[in-house]
This record gives structure tokens, C-alpha cells and sequence, in this order.
């Protein structure tokens, strides 16, 4: 019996031993129970703190972020500014290159223009003395000059059809020999009046004038009959350029002027006189 009770208050004893550890090392956590809550505290700071860091960081990996693009930009503006420049550069340099192209193609032209417009009027000047040369050739062998109301064209100068009768519509710009023309024509008006009878006949030939050869005394100097001293004369009409295109034959065209005006005043006159007969 005493020995079932030693073995139950030993098996007490070493229960409640256990029970007494237990409860010290419960009691010693408890007392470590305010440094834990202590530390979880400064835990949470910390991570708060973290947090906060964080996003700092991020921001300025942002705000990095568009240094960056802001460089690449400005790169690629500087790298097309250079492009620009050197594009432009060379447009100036064709540029340049095709204006000194179109300078020499336009004075090449304009050479050529000048060329042709010579050669126009020397063609001119030519064909217009030959036909002086014809009418004088007439006077001279003949004494007479016969000038019609239309004439066909004699020749063609630069594909355009040429008419002598120009000669009697052109306007003079400098008459020298007005007093010469004069007395050329005051001599012939007195021989005609000293043959009154030659009215019928002049009626019969209403396209034709008939000039008596005055007296060699009174005649006027006879314009220059040669080719060269017309040219002369053209030639330096067209380089002073202020002229009319045939200042060089204006001697001609003052003799083939003032025959048509005579060619007119005989008519008027022969009508009149026919008036009066009726």
C-alpha cells in the first residue's frame, strides 16, 4: 500500500515538475513578449520607410527615364540637322551649277538671236539695195522710172514675201537732202509744164510716171549707187540701234517717196482737170 502511494506521489512530483518547466518557459516568453511587439514595430517602420524609398526610386528612374528619351531626341535632331545642312548644301551647289547652265544657255541664245537678226538684216539690206540698184539702173539708162500700183512680191527674206512697195510706206526718221529732193523735183514739175500736151497720153498711163532726165547742172548729188557704202551705212544704223531697220537706203526710199506722192498729185490733178472738161 505505501508503496502504490510512493509511485502515484512520485508520478505526482514528476508531473507537476513538468507542468513547472512549462509554465517558466511560458513566463519567460511573456517577458520577451514586449521586445518582440518592440521589434515588430520597428519592422513596420522600416518597411514604411522602404516604401517610401521606393518610390522615390522609381520616381527618379522615371524622371531618368525621360532624361533619356529628351538625350535620344536631341541626338536625333542634331543627327537630321546635319543632314539638313548637308542637303542643303548640295541643292545650293546644283543650284548654283544649273543657274551658270542657264546663264551660258541664255548667252549662247542670245548670241545666236543676234547672229540671226544680223543675218536678217543684211538679207534685208541686201535685197533692198538690189532692188534700188534695179530701179536705178532704170533711171539711169532710161530717164524714167516706172513705179506701179502693185508690184509682185520679188523675193522672199526669212520665209516672209518682200513688196518694193514697202519702200513708198515706210516713215523717214532724218531727211538730209529735203532741199535737194526740192530742186530735183521743182526741176522736173518745170518740164513738165513746158510740155502741156502730154495730158491724154499721161491718162492712158495712170500706173506708170514718166520723169524727164533734168540738166545735169541742176541735178542733186546722186545717192551712192555702191553696195559698200550702203552696207556701211546699215551696219552702223543697226549697231546704234535707234534708227528705223532701213536707214541705210533712206536716200532710196526718199526717191521712191517722192515719186509716188508726185504719182499721186499728177492724178489728183488729171482727175480735176477731167471734172472741169465734163
Amino acid at each position: 500500500m505505501l508503496q502504490l502511494v510512493d509511485s502515484e506521489v512520485v508520478m505526482l512530483s514528476a508531473h507537476w515538475e513538468r507542468k513547472k518547466t512549462s509554465l517558466i518557459e511560458l513566463q519567460e516568453q511573456l517577458q520577451q513578449l514586449p521586445g518582440l511587439i518592440a521589434d515588430l514595430q520597428s519592422m513596420t517602420a522600416n518597411l514604411a520607410h522602404l516604401e517610401a524609398s521606393f518610390e522615390e526610386v522609381e520616381n527618379h528612374l522615371l524622371h531618368l527615364e525621360d532624361l533619356c528619351g529628351q538625350c535620344e531626341l536631341e541626338r536625333c535632331k542634331h543627327v537630321q540637322f546635319q543632314h539638313l545642312e548637308n542637303y542643303k548644301k548640295s541643292k545650293r551647289k546644283e543650284l548654283e551649277a544649273f543657274k551658270a547652265e542657264l546663264d551660258a544657255e541664255h548667252a549662247q541664245k542670245v548670241l545666236e538671236m543676234e547672229h540671226a537678226q544680223q543675218m536678217k538684216l543684211k538679207e534685208r539690206q541686201k535685197f533692198f539695195e538690189e532692188a534700188f540698184q534695179q530701179d536705178m539702173e532704170q533711171y539711169l539708162s532710161t530717164g524714167y522710172l516706172q513705179i506701179s500700183e502693185r508690184r509682185e512680191p520679188m523675193g522672199s527674206m526669212s520665209s516672209m514675201e518682200v513688196n518694193v512697195d514697202m519702200l513708198e510706206q515706210m516713215d523717214l526718221m532724218d531727211i538730209s537732202d529735203q532741199e535737194a529732193l526740192d530742186v530735183f523735183l521743182n526741176s522736173g514739175g518745170e518740164e513738165n509744164t513746158l510740155s502741156p500736151g502730154l495730158g491724154p497720153e499721161s491718162e492712158m498711163c495712170q500706173n506708170e510716171i514718166t520723169l524727164q532726165v533734168p540738166n545735169p547742172t541742176k541735178l542733186p548729188p546722186k545717192p551712192p549707187s555702191s553696195p559698200s557704202a550702203c552696207t556701211n551705212a546699215a551696219t552702223q544704223d543697226a549697231e546704234s540701234g535707234d534708227g528705223p531697220l532701213v536707214q541705210a537706203d533712206e536716200e532710196e526710199v526718199q526717191v521712191d517717196t517722192a515719186l509716188a506722192t508726185f504719182h499721186t498729185d499728177g492724178k489728183v490733178g488729171s482727175d480735176s482737170d477731167s471734172s472741169q472738161d465734163v
